[in-house]
């Protein structure tokens, strides 16, 4: 897919492997699935995504907004692979519409890089995908 847009990297990018190890500290509770998935970046960055959507769809404001800044500093120094990661296998799984859930509050808490790369991704796959 490419860039997004320019992020501003820091000196240092953050491999996947540095990154899984960041939301395994953050959200210990899917420790089991990251572990079990070791080495597969693309799986365990998707576990991470499930996690996501799972406070989406429950609500929890709170966690959502914790997941929204733990992506967003892997996001701005992330190496090429695990921006790649995080597009295809974190955003793209990430379901705002609602139905007889409401999912729309969580789009308009994403901080702005997240909601930039998000909104990014969704035009990208819609001229992939008319």
């Amino acid at each position: 897919m490419g860039k997004i847009f320019g992020k501003g990297r820091a000196s240092k990018m953050i491999s996947g492997n540095e990154a899984i190890d960041q939301i395994e500290r953050e959200f210990s509770g899917i420790s089991r699935e990251l572990r079990e998935n070791d080495g597969l970046l693309h799986i365990q960055t998707a576990e991470f995504s499930h996690l996501v959507q799972g406070f989406i769809d429950s609500g929890n404001s709170a966690e959502f907004g914790r997941a929204c800044d733990l992506f967003v500093r892997l996001f701005l120094s992330a190496s090429p692979e695990l921006e790649n990661a995080l597009n295809v296998s974190f955003l793209e799984h990430l379901y705002f519409i609602d139905d007889e859930v409401n999912r729309s509050w969580a789009y308009a808490a994403m901080p702005p890089p997240m909601r930039k790369a998000w909104d990014a991704m969704e035009e990208y796959n819609d001229r992939l995908h008319p």
